[in-house]
């Protein structure tokens, strides 16, 4: 259990009180402020935690500047290590394969391709999900280098038009003739 955990069920219980709503109001702002300025390993550990039971992931380097996380040269007095590889050692991610990495991408990309139905490859990047990967992400992971030729890899239908597409149409041209235009004079 985590010291904010445990405030939120003191809270609940202390709230059934009504002569407590002073110290209701102050544990409330204490687990607000969480953590507290000293940062101990207890409480290093009980923030990462939290964040854990917030976001539902274990937290990037990235996420560490975000307030209420302890700041990165904290692990590096009290570790004697960088925070990567603090979090490495006692958090470790698990590493998904490359195989894993594509089918993960190809999912969320043909996901958002037919909700969004784009008609550029900057449509997609504009208007993909937060969770999905630029189309240039997933055009490595198949060896392509164009947005069309993706598109042609995963089988996707295309929501635009390329002139080079175009079956040429084929016309009949009727000419009509109008005699005074066809007459010339020769001059001497």
């Amino acid at each position: 259990m985590t010291r904010k955990e445990a405030i939120n069920r003191v809270l609940m219980r202390l709230s059934e009180i009504p002569e407590c709503e002073a110290e209701m109001r102050i544990l409330a702002e204490i687990r607000d402020e969480l953590p507290l300025i000293h940062w101990s390993d207890a409480s290093i550990r009980d923030t990462i935690e939290q964040f854990v039971l917030d976001y539902g992931r274990l937290p990037t380097v990235t996420d560490f500047k975000k307030a209420g996380m302890p700041p990165h040269p904290i692990f590096k007095q009290k570790y004697k290590m960088t925070l990567a590889e603090w979090l490495e050692k006692n958090y470790p991610a698990p590493k998904r394969k490359p195989d894993e990495l594509k089918e993960k991408y190809t999912e969320d990309f043909i996901a958002d391709y037919y909700r969004i139905k784009p008609r550029s490859q900057e449509a997609f990047n504009k208007n993909r999900s937060c969770g999905t990967k630029g189309w240039q992400t997933l055009a490595g992971y198949y060896g392509v280098k164009s947005w069309r030729k993706l598109l042609k890899e995963l089988e996707l239908p295309l929501y635009f038009d390329m002139k080079r597409d175009h079956i040429p149409a084929k016309l009949k041209v009727n000419v009509h003739v109008d005699n005074v235009f066809m007459t010339t004079t020769e001059e001497n």
